[in-house]
């Protein structure tokens, strides 16, 4: 075959995108003409397509080494830099380019595009501005520079001018996107996508829209046709991933996870995806090596710091995992759940080592004095609280832990609830669920005959028991001053504490203004008799049985029985304590 006849045909093979094939016949013909710039141009372009930069790169190089005053070089290889991430070497080709051929129109645009990846906004829109003067149907530069600019109503004037193209539409989507008007941008998606059927990126931002919608099936194929499109693409991978990992389908994704992570070893979001997915799993010493590489990638990311904490602490490194959930909590202090986590880390390293975690606790107090958590587990490392009825701690706790709570419980074997209900039996009238929580006592006790009114101080709680529409009213409240003031409005047949006086200290005034209602709750056994109360290292108080006793019949309750239970499991060991009914 003669050369002419080799160099049309792969030509021929490269258009139709059968690179592998059109890449077979251009290097046999280098081996005849191994300086012939025009093959190793088209070599680049084949190995770009392929999303091979470093390798078009070098060829590109070479291209231009071979003939250094064709600007279309300069422009091939300033692109692959772009695309293997290295903006100020795209940037110095991209010149080298106009400097020969100042009339390339994409190039103009391209380093508008990167000097505004780059932070120089004004040289990017001069290039933009350049771009847009040089064809005036040009639209990718006057979009861009609207874009950037985030003036919507010329988005929008451009999205008539041109109404073809999908540039436009696609950056209008994604403004309402992230203004969370989701339905608008569907509609502007949809549009971009009838535009330009064939681009990978609409799709992704077609998926994320019907993921804010709460479509997930329809994100999960929009993502599929994203990966068809462009099988290279990192965004179509982690996101079909993220769907598949929540529906436990773990093998088909943590194939995806590790493919977007063979194409972007560095990629934060599919090394904190893959973890989490790693971690549901429970394979930690897996899920811990991605946590930490996503540290290192990105140390500023506090709830990485945080993540990783959480694997430390769940195999037992608890000074490891402080120092991790201390990174987060300095950078993001307002955050509760990291405050709960150095609670709790700080109980478990209590046991083990006592002194240490007094003074880690005593340290965060003296750093954070306004912190709930920091003042109530300092408080209660050292068996004191200066306040026993410590409600700011209680409803912050609660908010924090409103949306998993229950899958907590089930993980601690939490049967106070049934055993509450079994000593009662059903109840006739108005329930008053003190500290209801999200809603477990009430799936108890709920029958025809029983009208079930919440308290809880948790706002956050209460909406996920209003979730379950099962209680006539619930009320967001301290439940000393609801039963101070209000409970007399009700007259319950039976007001409940399920595990609610373990976040109390002194019971005296509650209980009296209980009676004269029939009383059923839980309380943690303090096998002390020497107080009446105390705060355990776990941060909840402990009652001694017969301070309980003797304050249900100071208030004139004569029917009282106790029955001891095991509330939890707790770090493996059995949490005791007694049920109290009262009449």
């Amino acid at each position: 075959m003669s050369y002419d006849l080799m160099f049309q045909q792969a030509l021929a093979l490269h258009e139709q995108g059968r690179f592998d094939e059109a890449e077979s016949l251009y290097r046999q013909i280098l081996e005849t003409a191994p300086r012939n710039p025009d093959v190793l141009n088209l070599l680049g372009l084949v190995a770009q397509a392929k999303g091979i930069h470093n390798e078009a790169v070098e060829l590109f190089y070479k291209a231009v080494c071979e003939a250094p005053t064709h600007a279309p070089f300069y422009f091939n290889l300033a692109l692959s830099l772009d695309l293997w991430d290295k903006p100020h070497e795209a940037l110095d080709n991209y010149r080298k380019a106009l400097k020969i051929d100042p009339g390339i129109k994409e190039a103009w645009n391209n380093i508008g595009t990167l000097c505004q990846k780059l932070g120089q906004a004004a040289e990017a829109e001069t290039a933009y501005r350049r771009a847009a003067a040089l064809d005036s149907e040009y639209a990718e530069p006057r979009v861009n520079l609207a874009r950037m600019k985030k003036d919507l109503s010329e988005l929008k004037a451009l999205a008539k001018r041109f109404p073809h193209d999908a540039l436009s539409l696609y950056f209008l989507a994604d403004e309402h996107y992230r203004a969370g008007e989701y339905d608008l941008a569907a509609e502007y998606a949809a549009q971009a996508s009838a535009n330009a059927p064939t681009d990978a990126e609409i799709k992704i931002l077609s998926g994320l829209i019907c993921l804010a919608q709460e479509n997930t099936a329809e994100a999960r194929i929009c993502f599929q046709k994203a990966l068809a499109l462009d099988p290279r693409s990192v965004p179509a991978l982690v996101n079909l991933a993220n769907l598949e990992t929540a529906a436990g389908e773990y093998e088909t994704a943590e194939k995806h996870y590790k493919r977007a992570l063979e194409l972007s070893p560095q990629n934060l979001d599919a090394h904190i995806n893959y973890a989490d997915m790693l971690y549901r799993q429970k394979r930690l010493p897996e899920a811990l090596e991605e946590y930490r590489t996503a540290v290192v990638i990105d140390p500023g990311i506090p709830e990485i710091s945080n993540n990783l904490g959480v694997i430390l602490k769940d195999i037992g490194e608890y000074e490891e995992a402080l120092g991790l959930f201390f990174n987060a909590f300095n950078q993001r202090p307002e955050t509760g759940e990291f405050s709960v986590n150095i609670a709790e880390t700080l109980t478990l390293l209590h046991g083990q080592e006592p002194e240490t975690a007094v003074k880690i606790a005593q340290n965060w107090r003296r750093q954070a004095p306004d912190n709930a958590f920091a003042v109530h587990i300092c408080a209660a490392l050292q068996g004191k609280l200066e306040n026993e009825n410590n409600q700011i701690y209680v409803e912050k706790l609660f908010d924090n832990f409103a949306d998993n709570y229950e899958l907590v419980l089930q993980k601690l074997d939490y049967g106070v609830v049934r055993s509450l209900r079994n000593f009662t039996g059903p109840v006739e009238g108005t329930l008053v669920d003190l500290g209801c929580g999200t809603g477990l006592a009430g799936l108890a006790y709920q029958a025809a005959g029983t009208r079930l009114v919440g308290v809880d101080i948790s706002e956050k709680s209460l909406d996920q028991a209003r979730n379950k529409g099962i209680y006539r009213e619930l009320i967001a409240d301290d439940l000393l001053h609801f039963c101070q003031t209000r409970l007399h409005d009700y007259r319950p047949a039976l007001i409940t504490a399920a595990d609610v006086f373990c976040y109390l200290g002194r019971l005296d005034e509650l209980i009296a203004a209980c009676k004269p209602y029939k009383l059923a709750f839980s309380v943690e056994l303090l096998k002390d008799g020497s107080a009446d109360w105390k705060l355990a290292p776990t941060g909840r108080w402990q009652h001694n049985p017969d301070y309980i006793a003797r304050l249900l019949k100071q208030n004139g309750y004569t029917i009282v029985n106790q029955y001891p239970l095991i509330l939890r499991q707790e770090c493996g060991q059995d949490v005791e304590g007694l049920i109290f009914t009262a009449a």
